[in-house]
């Protein structure tokens, strides 16, 4: 979002803090509407509102509460600290950082008066720190070659898209867990094989892909020669982390896929850009037909589709991980269509269409839910991927005729 990148036109500076303003306002609407659904507002009495005021700092915290209170300002914070413009200046952090807990503490107020929320000053406390990074994250990025450029990089600054989808992922993989000291089973895992109990197709194709598009990240922001390193390092933090930290139950897929992604940036190391886009939208593809096609079933009458967006585990539990992971993966979809195409309208228009097929799908698939969520975020991927390549011409990347030697 850089608005002075080489042959930058004049006023691009204002465009840029116009455009980072829209989008602030959109998220700051957004977290109003998820922060007061379902919008039913009641008069408490003197008792009751007495109790409520008497427990803002009585609430218990789960792990989910810590890291969704503080995942949901993180992009306000950084949409302001870009209304700002320019890198540097603590006074940017500041007034971004101040507007978003000014937003969360009017928010936490109104929830006194709704029974489907609970005000919490730590609510508030959390919602801050995540502005707080946020603008301070977008504060680092816009220092970055400012001053001499970064040999290890293959533009002034990390195209915007791909390192945004990275950034997704890493949020996602690494939200901070509680210890749980739990090896990974190698021995079962490689035994479960071996006697035929592999895991289903789905997994395989989720796990393949996820790393594809990871190595294709990496290789979009770094050189040649620092890529594969990253990509490896990346590979053993995630290891160790799944080890020690994480909760989730990794198969034998992973272990396979983290032993074979190195030889196959290796192997692919002089194909062109649009080859391997072409690879990251049919494994996006297998990934959507695998994980729902083979669930289909035929019961008497269809589901239920649901037009409230975020109406399923993001406003019952604020599980925030299958959010970011429809992201990750529709946001690869769309950048590599994009990259094969050479048009931002048409790779929308055909990410919609599986987003949207996605979702019929899920009509006749229990227990997935059928909603409008997913495709609101293609929608906002689009904003997000125009706005980027607006303000900075390599945004998806190289040049699909590029080669990585």
């Amino acid at each position: 979002m850089s608005a002075q990148r080489a042959g930058a036109p004049n006023g691009s500076a204002t465009d840029h803090r116009a455009t980072a303003a829209w989008i602030a306002a959109g998220l700051a609407l957004l977290i109003a509407w998820g922060s007061l659904y379902p919008l039913d507002f009641r008069w408490p009495d003197a008792a009751a509102l007495h109790r409520r005021i008497g427990a803002v700092a009585e609430h218990l915290y789960s792990r989910t509460d810590v890291i969704a209170n503080v995942l949901l300002y993180l992009p306000l914070g950084a949409a302001l600290r870009l209304c700002g413009g320019g890198a540097g200046s603590s006074r940017r952090i500041a007034i971004a950082v101040l507007t978003s807990s000014l937003l969360s503490a009017v928010l936490e107020i109104a929830q006194l008066f709704t029974p489907h929320r609970v005000t919490s000053v730590f609510d508030w406390a959390l919602n801050t720190v995540g502005a707080a990074c946020g603008a301070a994250a977008v504060a680092a990025y816009l220092s970055i070659g400012r001053g001499r450029p970064h040999a290890s990089l293959r533009h002034p600054r990390p195209a915007l898209v791909p390192f945004s989808l990275l950034s997704i992922w890493l949020i996602g993989e690494f939200t901070p867990y509680l210890p749980s000291h739990r090896q990974i089973p190698i021995g079962r895992l490689w035994w479960a094989l071996l006697h035929g109990h592999a895991p289903p197709l789905s997994h395989w194709c989720l796990a393949l892909t996820r790393w594809w598009i990871i190595a294709e990240c990496i290789r979009q922001i770094w050189r040649p020669r620092w890529a594969l390193p990253l990509l490896a390092s990346l590979i053993a933090l995630t290891a160790l982390e799944q080890a020690y930290i994480g909760t989730d139950h990794r198969g034998i897929e992973e272990l396979l896929t983290w032993a074979a992604m190195p030889l196959l940036v290796l192997a692919t190391r002089r194909s062109t850009v649009r080859a391997r886009a072409w690879c990251t939208i049919l494994g996006c593809l297998a990934v959507l037909a695998t994980a729902n096609l083979a669930a289909i079933t035929l019961p008497p009458r269809a589901g239920v589709f649901h037009w409230v967006p975020f109406s399923g585990t993001l406003l019952a539990s604020r599980d925030y991980r299958p959010l970011l992971d429809a992201l990750f993966l529709l946001g690869a979809l769309f950048w590599s269509l994009a990259t094969v195409l050479g048009r931002v309208g048409a790779a929308f228009a055909l990410t919609l269409a599986a987003s949207v097929a996605v979702e019929i799908v899920h009509l006749w698939t229990p227990p997935h839910r059928a909603e409008v969520t997913d495709p609101l975020l293609v929608i906002a991927l689009l904003i997000a991927f125009a706005a980027a390549r607006r303000h900075q011409r390599y945004a998806f990347g190289s040049d699909a005729r590029e080669h990585d030697g």
